[in-house]
Formats: structure tokens, C-alpha cells, sequence
């Protein structure tokens, strides 16, 4: 009689849905509410999922739960088979290959650098004749999501509408950028960080918005900590020309790690970067979009793409914290 093959785990797709969840929000606490939850029944599940993989999946670090290789293996398969499941009893399936959809998202210049970039070539070589619009982010964002003149926003807000869903990419420090033999370069080198006192002797680089919503606790908190405390000496709304002003000046411009490294590898402006004083708020991207939308299937794969593609380049470039 032949040996029987040992059975496998007992996991469905309300499993499979608990990890992507997790996967994306990287917090328990938020995955239960939108999966409607109990805390003490997600912490079963992920324990009896752990157990199933034979994997922790998911690792603490400070207030998030990280994935482990072996989750992140996994992802793009629950994500086929969630897309399998979903196309059973779906009337029209997602053909990639022949979508001609437009997606329309709102973002600043900064964020088709650091958080589109990486997902374009992706974005394209899976669905070649679809469009990615993006226009600036101003007061009618929420509006524009509702109202569906927009699909998604990528802006680092915290608190949204109840109609809205948003999801951080993920978290990172702030950095300030110089030109090469700044005065700020020394005082780093002698005592090893910088002080808001520090950025107050010179003047900064403002990027500034009309119009763009200031939501949420850390952003109103980190003006109140900072107003006052540098004047500014040049202002725009335009991110990626920020190195032209500081590599001329003795400006200083603070901004996240991410967006920095890609100025200081611009040899052309001979930038530097320093870690920005301990009482500056750490940032944080998010991608919003309304509820009506949630379960778009095409949607879902263009912010599943983002999503993946910018926390990677994040972790490759050691600015996640």
C-alpha cells in the first residue's frame, strides 16, 4: 500500500486575505478592523498561519510587523490566487495584456520619484496599452477620490474621511541637505548630530503648496515644533529643483532620506546629506483612495505594484526604519 502524502493546511482564502492585509498595512491592529476582527482572533490567526508555513511571516520592528523573506515570497501567489478566486465569479476578467484603463493619480513631482518610479516599467510591461495620469495634489483631493475624478493619491497624510481607505508605504527618517563645505558639515563631523538651533543660523529651501491638505497630528505638531525656527530664503512648489538652489547657496532643505539620496547622486550639484535633529518627525508616504474603488481589480494590481515596488526600493536603500 502506498504511503499517503501528509495533508495540507487547512487555509482559505479568508487566510489569504488576513496576510495581505498584513503584508500591506504592516499592523495587526489595522488589518483586524478592516477584515472586522477581533484582536484576540487575529493574533490566533497569525499564530495558526505561522504555524501552517512553518515561517514568523511577519517580524516586529518598533511599532510595525516587517515581513520575512519567506512572506515576501509569498505575496505575488496570494495575490494570483486571490485574483483567481475573484475572477470565478466576476463577470468581466482583468486582462492585463489588453486593458487600455486610464488610472488617474494625484501626487507631487517628489512622488513620481520616490514612490511611481520604480513601478512604472512594471506598470507597462504588464498592461502595455493603459495610461497612468498624474496630476498635483491640491484641496479637492478628497473630493476628486470621491467624486471619481481621481483613483488614488499618494500624500502623507494620517487621518482621511471615514469613505476613505489609506495605507502607509512605509517609514522613514528625514534627512538635510547641503552643498558641499557647508558650515553645518563641521559642526556634524565635531559633535555627530544637529540641532534645530543649528538649522536656525541659515535659512531653508520651502516647498510649498496652495491648497494641499495639512491632515493628521504629526504634520500639525512638527510646524508648530518648527515655526519660527528657520527663515526661508527661497519657496516653490516644485520638489526636483531643490538641488539648483541649495548647490548655490548656504540653504538648507529637509526632506525624507529617500528623496535626498537621489539629489546627492546628482554629480553635477555636489550635494550632502545629514541626519536631521532628533525632534523632527519621522515621515511617513501614504496611498489613499475611496472606498468605491476598493475592489477594482484592476486598481488593486496598480496599487499593489506601487506598494511593492517602493517599499523594495526603500529596504534596498536602507531608509526604512
Amino acid at each position: 500500500m502506498a504511503p499517503t502524502e501528509p495533508s495540507a493546511p487547512d487555509i482559505g482564502t479568508d487566510d489569504l486575505r488576513f496576510l495581505l492585509s498584513l503584508y500591506e498595512t504592516q499592523s495587526l491592529t489595522t488589518s483586524a478592523a478592516h477584515l472586522q476582527l477581533s484582536m484576540g482572533a487575529a493574533s490566533r490567526r497569525l499564530g495558526r498561519l505561522r504555524a501552517a508555513f512553518g515561517d514568523e511571516l511577519f517580524v516586529r520592528s518598533a511599532l510595525l510587523l516587517m515581513p520575512t523573506e519567506r512572506m515576501r515570497a509569498l505575496v505575488p501567489e496570494i495575490r494570483r490566487i486571490l485574483l483567481s478566486v475573484r475572477e470565478l465569479f466576476a463577470n468581466d476578467t482583468l486582462d492585463l495584456a489588453t486593458s487600455q484603463r486610464s488610472v488617474k493619480i494625484l501626487s507631487m513631482d517628489n512622488g513620481i520619484l520616490t514612490l511611481l518610479n520604480d513601478a512604472i516599467g512594471h506598470f507597462y510591461q504588464s498592461a502595455p496599452h493603459a495610461t497612468i495620469c498624474v496630476e498635483p495634489v491640491d484641496r479637492g483631493l478628497f473630493s476628486k477620490l470621491r467624486e471619481g475624478d481621481a483613483d488614488m493619491a499618494l500624500f502623507p497624510v494620517n487621518d482621511v474621511p471615514k469613505d476613505m481607505r489609506v495605507l502607509e508605504l512605509y517609514r522613514t527618517r528625514r534627512g538635510i541637505l547641503v552643498r558641499d563645505g557647508h558650515p553645518l558639515l563641521e559642526v556634524y563631523a565635531e559633535r555627530g548630530h544637529l540641532t534645530l538651533e543649528d538649522l536656525a543660523r541659515f535659512r531653508k529651501v520651502d516647498i510649498s503648496f496652495s491648497g494641499a491638505p495639512r491632515w493628521g497630528t504629526a504634520s500639525r505638531i512638527e510646524a508648530e515644533l518648527t515655526a519660527g525656527l528657520q527663515q526661508t530664503g527661497f519657496s516653490m512648489p516644485y520638489f526636483l529643483a531643490v538641488p539648483y538652489v541649495v548647490g548655490q547657496t548656504d540653504f538648507t532643505y529637509t526632506a525624507p532620506v529617500i528623496t535626498l539620496q537621489h539629489f546627492v547622486r546628482i554629480p553635477q550639484f555636489n550635494l550632502r546629506m545629514l541626519p536631521a535633529p532628533a525632534e523632527l518627525a519621522e515621515f511617513a508616504p501614504r496611498l489613499i483612495w475611496h472606498e468605491r474603488t476598493h475592489t477594482d481589480p484592476f486598481l488593486q494590481w496598480v496599487r499593489a505594484i506601487i506598494t511593492d515596488n517602493c517599499r523594495e526600493a526603500a529596504r534596498q536603500a536602507g531608509a526604512l526604519l
